[in-house]
């Protein structure tokens, strides 16, 4: 019983591969954009399934690599940015606090001896 119903599957899957599609009106069936795209897509021979599928992912790869490639870059221009503004920040304004502090250093002692 259970071999009956796996050769009427295949029975039914070999004669879904060799119906034409080419001459079935679907334009009174409801079908979206994608359900067009993936009969178009059943329908191309394997090797050009392959070829088409090969070619999409190199695109998608390539696009998702510029973009991670940019956002690496502007984290990395954002770090550098952040690291030179506290450098430029903090040893020249340390500088002026040390200088301004020894100035007021030197105030107070001449004043406290006069």
């Amino acid at each position: 019983m259970n071999t009956a119903k796996v050769k009427a599957t295949d029975e039914s899957s070999m004669n879904m591969d060799s119906i034409d599609w080419t001459n079935i009106d679907l334009s009174n069936l409801d079908l979206s954009a994608l359900d067009r795209l993936a009969l178009w897509y059943g329908q191309l021979p394997g090797a050009v399934q392959t070829l088409l599928t090969v070619v999409v992912g190199v695109i998608v790869a390539a696009v998702v690599f510029r973009i991670v490639v940019s956002i690496i870059k502007g984290v990395l221009v954002s770090i550098v940015v952040a690291v030179l503004a506290f450098l430029l920040t903090t040893v020249p304004g340390n500088m002026l606090l040390n200088q301004a502090y020894d100035r007021v250093e030197q105030q107070i002692s001449t004043s406290l001896n006069q």
